[in-house]
């Protein structure tokens, strides 16, 4: 990003001086509405209708007939023309040096004129101007309280939201008010994101001292690898909710790679190695940056549970693993404390049981700080009653209790709240009751603790907590997104990219891949009977044969391979491969017959890389063989790949376990697994056209381990025969 764009985004979004292009005299115009929004607002920056067909006034403010008529410089021009005319509106505010402009007008890109919305992007190419959309809702500053487009006001607080959809991003924006201590520092709707993207705008809000944390909804971004990297560099916490999520794409895949790297798990994958935390419900965004502005970072998944019922124990408990973390067991020294503050406990061993008393409201202090002072413990979930007792004429049921029990709750309270920052170990409260009824809740929520209405945002905050808190720890090993642009191609990929393939031959592919270091099976290409059988007495021993066509990757299905041959059989297989292969498909070219030897029984896993449309190049790992599209157990990672994110990735998959050696069988060589994935990452990153990459399987041996099959696709525009 230019010094000039920087500037001129900081610009956009904290304007000292707004034109209104299309300002109207009618209050039913949304010039109208924008322009009495901003008068009548504290907005102290300089506001300017401009309307080529009006003259005179509005609203106490004279009319320009156009943006470079302004006696002073704009900083922002708010567009609310016809689409026809958004184009010349555009030319002259950047003839005139605005800054930039964010664009209200629809009947672009998303309405199927694109040609309309690239001409836009040429006038801001041709004049410097930035401008945000077209089709979006508006944006809010509100430290400056500048309300542009946007009907509701909200709480000024420390969320920045950018949104593709502006409906949503109000709905965030209210969602942050109504929490009561949150609130909103800017709301910016992005619309069809065609100048100014995602990435672009984060600089601005990761200097700014009134942000404390980024929400984002997105449905697919224009720029994601520059997402990433700018996510990557964020000072605070990102929250992102994903729309269209489904992998409905995933059928017209070719390889297994792609059609096991479904959009939706591609994008989370990378998000949350930039430190993204994404979130599933969009209605857990607000509570997830919530916790993660005021609670320090889980440093490990173990939370305890504390509440008032053992039925509401057990779901909490549920929740919590369900959500991917551990509700550990206490140590005898804990156990022991809770003893004496609650004797008649049924459960002090995790979940604790407090069981529903006056005397409970006076303990909850000293019970929280017992259970934080664990060893076994990260973080503590309070859930249930608390804060209700002495409460009369609310939702809840009354918990009746005398001014020396209330005293008491309020003072716990303000114990608990004290907790977070003393141990270092987050605290969250799901009450039957709100702050607003509670003064305990209250000085809990006010303290920095969020306090919830549903149980179902408090595993959501832990696994945020968790998840940042390893961002945090590891953000200097992971990738920084970057790949070079002056990369170095193999010149076989070059050749066949340049011939306008779409597949190496598989012989093509492993050579590619040992050039790079890449441990392949030996391997002959025979393009003769007489050949492969010389081929396999060089191997010594059984071998397998696979039919060498790039237009036939699945070569299982095309009775292109088999396996344990030897002696005369390797005749008799070379022919009928050729003649199943023929009969499969017969425009394809056939090469020969691929010959390697029989590879010893060992774990079998897929490596894999996509170039996804979003976020660029991505590796895969996971279980292989003939299940792997069944089981889909696999990680990601986007290329390049550091070592910690080799290892991250190979420790990420469900049956991680069976690589450490399971039923009394060895475990596999992981460093050369690691070794294999960063050579891969090599691969990829070295060669931009290649679009897929598929291992599958590599047998994985105690010492060592080989790659028995490889396919590589290429971005090519033929049917690579």
């Amino acid at each position: 990003m230019t010094a000039d764009s920087r500037d001129r985004v900081d610009r956009i979004l904290d304007p000292d001086s707004v034109a209104i292009a299309g300002a109207s005299a009618d209050e039913t115009k949304r010039g109208y509405i924008a322009m009495e929004r901003l008068v009548e607002s504290a907005y102290a920056g300089e506001v300017n209708p401009v309307n080529p067909s009006y003259e005179g006034e509005i609203l106490g403010r004279t009319v320009y007939p156009a943006v470079s008529e302004v006696p002073e410089t704009v900083d922002l021009v708010y567009v609310v023309t016809p689409p026809d005319a958004v184009a010349d509106v555009l030319a002259d505010a950047g003839r005139a040096d605005a800054a930039g402009a964010v664009i209200f007008s629809a009947g672009f890109g998303e309405a199927g004129n694109e040609e309309a919305e690239r001409e836009l992007v040429r006038v801001a190419e041709e004049t410097g101007i930035r401008f945000i959309g077209p089709n979006v809702m508006g944006m809010v500053n509100a430290p400056a309280d500048m309300y542009l487009g946007i009907d509701a006001t909200y709480a000024p607080g420390e969320f920045a939201v950018v949104s593709q959809s502006g409906n949503l991003a109000m709905n965030l924006g209210m969602q942050s008010t109504r929490a009561r201590n949150t609130g909103i520092s800017y709301l910016v709707s992005i619309g069809n994101e065609a100048d100014l993207t995602f990435h672009e705008l984060l600089p601005h809000f990761g200097a700014d001292d009134h942000t404390g944390a980024l929400l984002l909804y997105a449905e697919g971004m224009s720029d994601g690898r520059s997402f990433l990297q700018a996510a990557a560099e964020f000072p605070d916490p990102v929250v992102a909710v994903r729309g269209g999520r489904t992998g409905a794409g995933k059928s017209s895949a070719a390889s297994h790679t792609a059609s096991l790297a479904g959009d939706a798990d591609v994008v989370e994958a990378v998000y949350d190695q930039a430190g993204v935390v994404t979130v599933a419900d969009f209605d857990d965004t607000v509570p997830v940056a919530q916790a993660l502005t005021g609670l320090p970072p889980l440093s490990g998944r173990n939370v305890a549970v504390m509440t008032e019922a053992g039925g509401l124990a057990t779901i909490a408990t549920d929740a919590l693993v369900e959500g991917g973390l551990s509700v550990p067991e206490l140590t005898e020294e804990t156990r022991s404390e809770l003893r004496e503050l609650f004797p008649y406990s049924p459960n002090v061993s995790n979940p604790v049981d407090t069981m529903v008393t006056p005397r409970t409201a006076t303990l909850h202090g000293d019970a929280a700080e017992a259970i934080l002072s664990d060893p076994n413990v990260d973080g503590l979930l309070i859930c249930g009653e608390y804060g209700g007792y002495g409460l009369t004429d609310t939702d809840g049921p009354d918990l009746p209790a005398d001014e020396d029990t209330l005293q008491a709750q309020i003072d716990s309270a303000e114990r608990i709240a004290r907790l977070p920052e003393e141990y270092g170990k987050p605290v969250v409260i799901k009450s039957t009751y709100t702050p607003e009824e509670s003064e305990a809740l209250a000085t809990c929520r006010d303290g920095g603790i969020p306090v919830y209405d549903a149980l179902r945002h408090a595993p959501a905050a832990f696994s945020a907590l968790a998840q940042y808190g390893e961002y945090l720890d590891t953000a200097d090993r992971r990738t920084d997104f970057v790949v070079e642009s002056d990369r170095d191609p193999h010149e076989a990929v070059d050749r066949a990219a340049g011939e306008g393939r779409r597949h190496l031959a598989e012989y093509e592919a492993r050579d590619v891949l040992a050039d790079y270091g890449v441990p392949v099976a030996p391997h002959r290409l025979a393009t003769a009977a007489e050949e492969a059988v010389a081929a396999a007495a060089e191997f010594e021993g059984r071998v397998a044969m696979k039919v060498a066509s790039p237009g036939i990757q699945h070569k299982t299905e095309a009775g292109g391979v088999s396996l344990d041959v030897a002696g005369e059989g390797v005749r008799h297989e070379y022919d009928r491969l050729m003649e199943s292969a023929r009969a499969y498909d017969p425009d394809a070219t056939v090469e020969g017959v691929l010959v390697s030897p029989m590879v010893e029984e060992g774990v079998e896993v897929i490596v894999g890389a996509v170039d996804d449309a979003e976020v660029g190049p991505v590796m895969l790992f996971g279980v292989g063989g003939v299940l792997v599209e069944v089981l889909e157990d696999v990680s990601f990672g986007a290329v390049p790949l550091t070592e910690y994110d080799a290892r991250r990735m190979i420790e990420g998959i469900r049956a991680s376990e069976v690589l450490a050696g399971a039923r009394g069988r060895p475990g596999v060589d992981r460093e050369a697994l690691v070794d294999l994935l960063l050579s891969v990452s090599d691969v990829v990153a070295a060669n931009p056209a290649i679009a897929e990459l598929d291992l599958n399987p590599v047998v994985c041996h105690e010492d060592g381990l080989s790659v028995v099959d490889a396919s590589i696709g290429l971005s090519g525009s033929d049917d690579g025969r």
